[in-house]
């Protein structure tokens, strides 16, 4: 009875492991170029906003790149140098198993190993109608020849392979030879731009292109819609500067914190709200709880203004922005996690002043608002103004100078008056 009951439960599981698959490595050098590919039945699909990684439980700032290609999701981002183990995760989706709808988040293991990737691509995967290129990085301290191949993708007719990539331009490192593939070589650090000409496509086409040296490799999607004029939806798309933020201040104290929230899509987004978990809101207040509109390439100052209380503690939350003008509600986060000090006396900020757009102040210059910590030194986010010596404060500078000279003289002619 009790083994009846036990395939029951995997049955029932078996639907929930494979309604979403994710296709990636499970371990990646330094400095590799990650890409995943992700296929399932979403209802709400992933977008770069919701898109993250986490080392444990604290997130990181890895940038990924989203990409929809005949229904499946592909992902690459360009990995730190830090070996350990990191998570992908895929937040606020739904997705469909078997008949039901999941709004589980998807989470995808991964480890950065100890060695170093040869070479690092971007980027990891092509839309496009028109010439593209491919730029690569050599990462190792010595001469690095790469090998450049093309490949049809499974389940594309051989014959839609003749003229794609006919004729390659634009470099003197690359050696090609009679069969097609060619090679690259740079030096130590070199970055080069390889480029690709399409020819005689009639159909849209997915291949691959495969670059790969001794100890690195990758497959690149290249997806090409020749003739076709799909009609899509404009990329919304928006992100904090910052996906955290930590520090430390004292009790019983007040300190303003500044973040922008930049639109980095291809549309204008319209009725952006801004909200504090729940766990945040007796320690913080936001300067605007909504934006009406944010142009394309612009971005918004929001000011978080802390309470740190009088009581010792770790305070940790985030900041959710939704945006509502398309098809679909867009989401991004910013971390909180501040720790409040009775013996602390001044906070360091994570960013130098430049990071943080503003200016150090000379000596002989004071900033028309208040200045915030920064990592350099205390830092202006207005304008640093010149200020002058007044005559009270020359006149005062004076008398101290006589009075000075008299003691000095008095003492001299006391001392030596005989």
């Amino acid at each position: 009875m009790k083994l009846k009951i036990v395939v029951i439960f995997l049955l029932l599981l078996l639907p929930l492991a494979s309604a979403v698959e994710f296709s990636m490595k499970s371990n990646f050098s330094q400095g590799e170029t990650m890409i995943a590919k992700v296929s399932g039945n979403f209802q709400k699909p992933p977008f770069k906003g919701t898109t993250k990684f986490y080392r444990g439980h604290v997130r990181v700032p890895i940038d990924p790149y989203i990409a929809k290609i005949n229904d499946e999701f592909y992902i690459y981002a360009q990995l730190p140098e830090n070996q350990d183990n990191y998570s992908l995760v895929l937040e606020d989706v739904k997705y469909y198993v078997g008949s039901l709808i999941s709004e589980e988040d998807l989470v995808q293991n991964f480890s950065i190993t100890g060695n170093l990737a040869d070479f690092s691509v971007n980027p990891g995967v092509i839309i496009t109608d028109k010439d593209f290129s491919l730029e690569v990085q050599n990462l190792q301290p010595s001469k690095l020849t790469i090998q450049v191949a093309t490949k049809i993708m499974e389940g594309t007719k051989e014959t839609e392979n003749q003229g794609f990539f006919a004729s390659l331009f634009g470099t003197e490192t690359i050696d090609k030879d009679t069969d097609g593939e060619f090679s690259v070589t740079l030096k130590s650090g070199e970055i080069e731009k390889i480029k690709f000409k399409l020819e005689d496509i009639e159909n849209p086409v997915l291949k691959t292109i495969t670059l790969s040296s001794e100890n690195t490799e990758y497959e690149i999607p290249v997806y090409v819609f020749l003739n076709e004029s799909p009609t899509k939806e404009k990329a919304r798309e928006f992100a904090f500067d910052q996906p955290e933020l930590n520090f430390t201040m004292s009790t019983n104290s007040n300190l303003i914190k500044i973040v922008y929230l930049i639109n980095e899509g291809e549309d204008d987004l319209e009725n952006i709200t801004l909200t504090l978990s729940d766990s945040l809101k007796p320690y913080v207040t936001l300067s605007k709880t909504e934006i009406e509109d944010l142009k394309e390439d612009k971005q918004a100052k929001i000011e978080l203004t802390f309470n740190s209380g009088s009581e010792e503690k770790i305070i940790e939350g985030q900041i959710k922005a939704k945006e509502s003008s398309g098809s679909q509600d867009i989401y991004t986060y910013v971390g909180i996690s501040f720790n409040t000090l009775a013996s602390y006396t001044e906070e360091t900020g994570t960013k130098t002043c430049s990071e943080m757009k503003g200016t150090i102040c000379s000596s002989s210059q004071a900033c028309d608002s208040d200045e915030v910590n920064a990592k350099d030194d205390k830092c202006c986010l207005t304008e640093c103004q010149e200020v002058g010596t007044s005559s009270t404060g020359k006149i005062i500078g004076w008398i101290i100078v006589l009075a000075v000279i008299g003691f000095l003289g008095w003492f001299y002619f006391k001392k030596y008056r005989k």
